[in-house]
């Protein structure tokens, strides 16, 4: 079953969307609030067969009438909140913009200092080797700024 189907089926069903708390009712109104890694999952059933569909793409297709083009990006960071103005369509490449695990920098062995890059177009850009690991880490945060903003 494709996502799209799972959409209708669920809305079908009898599944709401509040786009200011972000809560996603099933068909009986209890709020879901299932979760895989830390992210809200629906389970929508049909003949004792379940179907499972991300609570974030869900709401968009309830809100929107369609499913979004792209990624969902949650733009606070926090995949449980998926009320409508913190959810955005964005690329892939913007999705990873978002990542809080992302660094920027690694330890260069052979220079012994730390070299700081950011990803541009699937090219790396090379920020410039730095002493401390807070030097790196705040260069390729100023490069963040300018490269990876999302309109």
């Amino acid at each position: 079953m494709t996502e799209l189907e799972k959409c209708e089926l669920a809305k079908a069903k009898g599944y709401t969307y509040c786009p200011v708390s972000g809560e996603i009712k099933g068909m009986y109104g209890k709020v879901i609030k299932n979760k895989i890694n830390g992210r809200i999952v629906c389970c929508v059933y049909v003949d004792k067969k379940q179907y499972k569909v991300k609570s974030h793409r869900l709401a968009w297709y309830l809100h929107y009438g369609h499913l979004p083009i792209n990624f969902i990006d949650h733009i606070d960071g926090n995949p449980s909140n998926n009320k409508i103005d913190n959810l955005r369509d964005v690329t892939h490449q913007q999705n990873q913009w978002n990542r809080t695990t992302a660094k920027g920098y690694c330890w260069n062995k052979s220079a012994n200092k730390f070299n700081a890059f950011i990803k541009i177009n699937r090219k790396n850009k090379h920020l410039g080797l730095f002493n401390t690991e807070q030097e790196a880490r705040n260069a390729y945060l100023k490069a963040k700024e300018t490269y990876h903003i999302i309109s």
